[in-house]
Formats: C-alpha cells, sequence, structure tokens
C-alpha cells in the first residue's frame, strides 16, 4: 500500500470517525472504499445504476406504463397492504 495525506474538512473527519467507529473498521479502509466507489462511478459514465434496471421486466402488454406509472406503483402498494 501507498501513504497519502488528505486534507479533510471537520465535518467529513467527525463524520469518517462515527461511521468507522459505527462499522468497526478503520478511517483508512472507509476511505479506501469510497475511493473504489468513485472509480466505479467514473467507469460507468456517471451513469445512475438504477437506470440499468429500465426494462428489465420485459414486456408488460400495456402501453400506457410510462404515461401513468404512478397509478400503477399505488394500485400495487394498496394491494400489498391488504
Amino acid at each position: 500500500m501507498t501513504r497519502v495525506q488528505v486534507l479533510l474538512t471537520e465535518e467529513q473527519d467527525r463524520r469518517l470517525e462515527s461511521l468507522a467507529r459505527r462499522l468497526r473498521v478503520s478511517q483508512a479502509k472507509l476511505v479506501r472504499d469510497g475511493v473504489d466507489l468513485m472509480f466505479q462511478h467514473v467507469e460507468r459514465d456517471g451513469a445512475d445504476p438504477l437506470l440499468s434496471l429500465i426494462g428489465q421486466a420485459g414486456r408488460v402488454g400495456r402501453k400506457d406504463i410510462s404515461a401513468r406509472h404512478d397509478t400503477f406503483l399505488a394500485a400495487t402498494e394498496r394491494r400489498r397492504n391488504r
């Protein structure tokens, strides 16, 4: 591994320390994980990973899904709560 010096704001340092304590890992591990996440994000061209889910359900037999998606989601939620 290579040693790197990074300057954080006081707020970032406080939150990093708190998260490290809560997860029982080192601050350095959290920073390395954060760097890896940034690399993954940039390598995806900044694309939102949720957008890759679009169309994964296949054809649904309706042509108005995109226009009425809120109605369909609300109906699904009502059925789930019964």
